[in-house]
């Protein structure tokens, strides 16, 4: 198995004033485990990490830990760090080396000032040295520029004092530092929110073979997805574990609200039957015995909540006219402002109802780009053409000054709607969090995020046939993310979108664009495959430049060619087998999942079975049965899938030994 746990928490309980905040909080966390802790906003999961680390103290419960146990914590607030250089902040963890190098620095100083041989000096600079690589310090600088330059930093920064940067870049550097000191634990609270997509991906990378523990909090459902091997969804101070990534875990909890919805409609039309036969024989005497027993089961009864529906927005936004085929056309476009080009050579063609996304690292160039669409610039070399029909509709952030401050928020957005999604504009501003009276709020009297919410809900409204989205969902929590989402899968439009948001991409567009050095480059499918096409171009590109650089003169591949030959037919078949495998490793932790689920209904259900009251009620305990049957024939449905899943599994490790 995976060891003996290397955190347990038993009975955790927490609250602040008359709010409860955990409730009885058990959690095992077994080592080398990658957790996601999830849960709306003010459930508790910042409170949770702060009492593991001990900087707050539970009212009761227990929170046990090995001796020898080693806990990483980066929290959401920002940090005042010690003096010193970013390379000292990143090295910190290790103090007999920082103590060292400024020892070494010291006796080097000295000897240069000092024109005469100095032997006492000589013996502990070499005494000083030789501890430092004993202690393996060179290794360590190495791994700290390393880790700094994949956070973002550039060379010149390691040796600029950490008070000159701001605070999202502190935060990447005591990250570093926590990453360095490679705890048996890691708890990071929302890691991704000073992070671009580049470091993010990054990190994704550095922590998928990372080898402790680590708890997880963030609303980056694709960080998540990435990393998670099992989920923790903290909600009214309890938890609840599900196994597999975040696109697992939204599966079987939908199918658990399903299943519980399900028995508490049953419960309830039970229930009102046993009150109708109450009411009906309360009088008789000859049924009183039945009566009192049937009113002493429904006091027994330990009542199933109903799910609290969340409010579910299923219209559709519809495009008032349709553009002809042919929407965009750039062809040999060049841009550039002042004597520098931020945009080179760029060439794409996009087609009625393509969903692409426009990726690339901060200040390439993408809003340039969409400038040149809109056509507020204009290209110094190539052209930029707006095919016949195209309504072009725009969200960026800067738009939220064009807002008439006097207006209401529905006048603002009606004003906007075509006339195809003017009886909708209720239930848009609903999407946007806009109900009941908020939606005859000023525009003046709202928060910049919520103007930015108005802004996007009159894009959605007007007859255009063309969206343009720069970072569309800063401004949404996930429930409403995920309404935008089913909203936007239905648009029968064309879409172009800039967002950080990697989950909002996976689930809507067809095609990537990155724009990159001020050249585009073009990926087939969701962000997922975008990320593996670009990989194995990477890896084809370098395995090339390496097979130029190595032949000889007379063309004939050297040793050292063939071995690089041979390592990247060995790359190229393990980049096979992971392809293979990854659907197959998502049916089993799937129907892990599912098994998982339904063991706990049927454990429950014969739990219900044993107490004799149960067969009182003849009519409740056929139907007892028949669930109870149901679920054993989907349980075995289920182990037979894992089966199945666990045989292709293995099939396919046999085909890649031989």
């Amino acid at each position: 198995m995976m060891g003996s746990p290397m955190l347990r928490i038993q009975n955790l309980q927490y609250a602040i004033a008359e709010r409860r905040i955990l409730d009885g909080i058990d959690w095992i966390l077994n080592p080398g485990r990658r957790v996601a802790l999830v849960g709306p906003n003010g459930a508790g999961k910042t409170t949770l990490l702060r009492l593991i680390v001990g900087e707050v103290t539970p009212e009761a419960g227990q929170i046990q830990t090995r001796k020898d146990y080693a806990i990483g914590y980066l929290p959401q607030e920002p940090l005042s760090l010690e003096e010193g250089t970013l390379l000292d902040v990143a090295m910190s963890t290790h103090p007999e080396l920082m103590t060292l190098e400024r020892k070494i620095w010291s006796l080097q100083q000295e000897m240069s000032e000092t024109c005469e041989d100095q032997p006492s000096l000589m013996d502990a600079l070499g005494e000083a040295l030789h501890r430092y690589e004993a202690l393996d310090g060179y290794s360590l600088e190495a791994e700290a520029k390393t880790v700094l330059k994949g956070l973002g930093f550039k060379a010149q920064d390691v040796h600029r004092p950490i008070s000159e940067f701001s605070g999202g870049w502190r935060m990447r550097g005591y990250l570093t530092r926590l990453l360095l000191q490679s705890p048996d634990l890691l708890l990071l609270d929302e890691p991704t929110n000073h992070l671009d997509v580049e470091a993010l991906e990054w990190l994704e990378g550095y922590l998928q073979s990372f080898r402790g523990g680590m708890v997880i909090v963030s609303h980056d459902r694709f960080f998540i997805d990435r990393l998670a091997q099992e989920i923790c969804h903290l909600h009214q101070g309890k938890l609840k574990r599900y196994q597999g990534n975040y696109r697992q875990y939204e599966i079987q909890k939908q199918e658990e609200e399903e299943f519980q919805e399900k028995r508490h409609k049953e419960q309830q039309e039970e229930v009102a039957r046993q009150k109708a036969f109450i009411e009906r024989f309360r009088a008789k005497a000859t049924k009183a015995a039945q009566v009192q027993s049937r009113i002493k089961a429904l006091q027994k009864m330990e009542v199933i909540e109903g799910i609290k529906k969340r409010r579910e927005f299923t219209f559709r936004f519809r495009v008032s006219q349709r553009s002809y085929k042919e929407v965009l056309q750039i062809e040999g476009a060049h841009f550039r402002y002042g004597d520098d080009w931020v945009l080179r050579d760029l060439n794409l063609r996009m087609f009625r109802g393509d969903r692409v996304a426009l990726v690339g690292p901060n200040g390439t160039g993408k809003t340039t780009l969409t400038r040149l669409i809109k056509e507020e610039l204009t290209p110094q070399k190539g052209s930029v053409q707006i095919g016949q029909r195209v309504r072009i509709g725009h969200y960026a952030q800067h738009q939220v000054e064009s807002l008439n401050l006097g207006s209401s928020v529905f006048d603002e957005v009606y004003a906007s709607a075509s006339d195809s999604m003017a009886e909708e504009v209720r239930t848009v501003l609903g999407l946007f969090q806009f109900t009941g009276d908020d939606v005859f709020k000023r525009i003046g009297i709202l928060s910049g995020g919520e103007k930015a919410r108005v802004s996007l809900a009159k894009m959605l409204v007007s007859p255009c046939n063309f969206l343009l989205m720069d970072e569309p969902v800063n401004h949404l929590d996930v429930t409403s993310r995920a309404a935008l989402e089913t909203a936007l899968s239905n648009y029968d439009g064309t879409m172009l979108i800039i967002s950080h948001d990697r989950y909002f991409l996976d689930k809507l567009v067809d095609r990537v664009v990155e724009l990159r050095e001020g050249r585009l480059d073009e990926y087939l499918g969701n962000y997922s495959r975008y990320l593996e096409l670009r990989q194995e171009r990477q890896e084809m590109q370098l395995a090339a430049t390496e097979n130029v650089r190595e032949k000889d003169a007379q063309g004939v591949a050297s040793p050292a060619q063939k071995r690089k030959e041979q390592k990247r037919r060995e790359a190229e078949a393990r980049n096979a087998l992971s392809r293979k495998l990854k659907p197959v490793k998502e049916k089993l932790a799937l129907t892990e999942g599912e098994v998982q689920i339904l063991e706990t209904r049927k454990s429950e259900m014969e739990e219900t079975m044993s107490l004799p009251e149960t067969y009182e009620d003849v009519d409740g305990f056929v139907n007892l049965q028949k669930d109870y049957a149901r679920v054993c024939e989907e349980l075995d449905e289920q182990v037979t899938e894992w089966e199945k899943a666990q045989d292709a599994y293995e099939r396919i490790l046999q085909e890649f030994e031989r």
